[in-house]
């Protein structure tokens, strides 16, 4: 098991994140989460950050920070409460956990995942009980300080990438269909930029009652600048192009950020666009060189001990339980880069959380269920579900069904997919082997293509 690297010194964490709805779709459905887990100050979307980038100071026993981007998705205004419910169940989840005597006995990493675990069922529940936010779902990339250890937990396809000395690496791994493709070799990294389901991802929170997160452990070395974006950004600018703004902004981490959403939304802002910089100074965190495995990044498997959300009994109650939201979160933030412009985006689950694709359709006025949401979509209250048994199973039948057709759906675009590639190598010669290591080894920290 990773342990965290004791920390003897001041660590200071300055950080500064910006999010902009983009020059397209007319709502932002990005969020963002900055948390002090040692005094519980928090931060997301919906508050205004000032206009310098936040400074925490962290001593030997204080707790550590948690920081995260989430990108909604569900149509109309479902994935605004999607990525809001989870960077507030998780910042909650957190705060609460650190405090349970049961769950002291766990690693800072075992807690983090289980807090994203248990907002993702609370997203699905929440979609599951309100018609209105039938289908919706959120990526979630999080980023945990505990000592000098860093943990890295992603669902989705947003991303971090770490700025060390010269390096420039993505220090995530995409949860998406064309980064399949690419760890089998059937596709090159330059190819998938350009491929028809670039935009198809196999995990999203409250897209199943259930997910894998994936955690990985990398230690912190003094002056490392940390990065992490939806795919508003990642999509249109690559790691070399950040290093340059970094490197132009001369440790402005406020105008880096403004100046990468600026690009993005040149180059198109189709997307919403979120980005968060950190760097990281102090005599707390070690030189590089300082402490073994400093260049590499350590994946963690789950505790077999570790209880899932459905089992917690241990003072955190059966399941997350939060009031329905009434109404969507309102985000007070506007684009800077110019008006909106129909049609506007509806991000749709096209197969049970196997295989979630963005697409681009009009906004309706008010939002319906879409052809192939599961039957418990439309179920009635909770209370009336808890009175009628019979209903609960054909829910279940229904979403019995639900998965079957959505396994089926991604069979076919993988095969699409496939053949879609082999054409495409036909007109374009060869593949370079571009694949990263897999999972169960330890990867070098190295430059790769963003």
């Amino acid at each position: 098991m990773t342990t965290a690297t004791t920390a003897n010194g001041v660590r200071r964490i300055e950080v500064y994140a910006l999010t902009d709805v983009g020059v397209v779709r007319p709502h932002n459905e990005d969020n963002f989460l900055i948390v002090n887990l040692s005094d519980g100050q928090s931060w997301t979307a919906e508050n205004q950050l000032p206009e310098h980038p936040l400074l925490v100071e962290l001593r030997p026993p204080d707790q550590g920070v948690l920081l995260a981007v989430s990108d909604g998705m569900g149509g109309a205004l479902a994935g605004e409460v999607a990525s809001h419910l989870a960077v507030t169940q998780v910042c909650d989840s957190m705060m609460r956990l650190q405090q349970d005597a049961e769950f002291k006995r766990f690693g800072f990493h075992e807690r983090l995942r289980f807090a994203i675990e248990r907002a993702n069922l609370f997203i699905n529940s929440q979609s599951q009980r309100s018609p209105e936010y039938a289908g919706m779902g959120a990526t979630f990339t999080g980023a945990g300080l505990d000592g000098t250890m860093l943990y890295l937990a992603q669902v989705g396809d947003s991303r971090a990438y770490l700025f060390r000395q010269e390096l420039v690496v993505q220090v995530t791994t995409d949860q998406s269909l064309v980064e399949q493709l690419i760890q089998s070799g059937h596709i090159t990294r330059e190819e998938a930029e350009t491929h028809p389901y670039k935009n198809v991802i196999l995990q999203a929170l409250g897209a199943t009652p259930s997910v894998t997160v994936t955690v990985d452990g990398l230690p912190i070395c003094r002056d490392d600048v940390l990065l992490l974006c939806s795919d508003g950004l990642s999509g249109k600018i690559n790691g070399e192009d950040m290093r340059a703004i970094l490197d132009a902004a001369r440790g402005n981490l406020r105008l880096a950020c403004q100046r990468m959403v600026d690009l993005a939304n040149e180059r198109g802002g189709e997307d919403n666009i979120t980005v968060m910089l950190l760097r990281f100074t102090g005599d707390g965190f070690p030189a590089c060189g300082e402490v073994e495995g400093y260049d590499r990044i350590t994946p963690i498997d789950r505790d077999q001990n570790l209880p899932y959300p459905t089992e917690d009994k241990l003072g955190l109650g059966d399941e997350p339980t939060q009031e329905e939201p009434d109404s969507s979160p309102t985000l007070e933030l506007a684009s800077e880069s110019g008006p909106n412009q129909e049609p506007g985006p509806a991000e749709l689950a096209i197969t049970g959380g196997l295989g979630l694709k963005r697409q681009f359709s009009a906004v309706a006025a008010a939002p319906a269920p879409m052809p192939d949401a599961p039957a418990a979509n439309g179920a009635a209250p909770p209370a009336a579900a808890l009175a009628a048994p019979a209903m609960e199973r054909a829910s279940n039948d229904g979403l019995r069904l639900y998965r079957l057709v959505g396994v089926s759906v991604l069979v076919i675009l993988s095969v699409c997919a496939l053949v879609w590639t082999f054409i495409n190598r036909g007109k374009h010669g060869g593949r370079l082997d571009g694949s990263d290591p897999p999972r169960n080894q330890v990867q070098q920290v190295a430059p790769r293509s963003s």
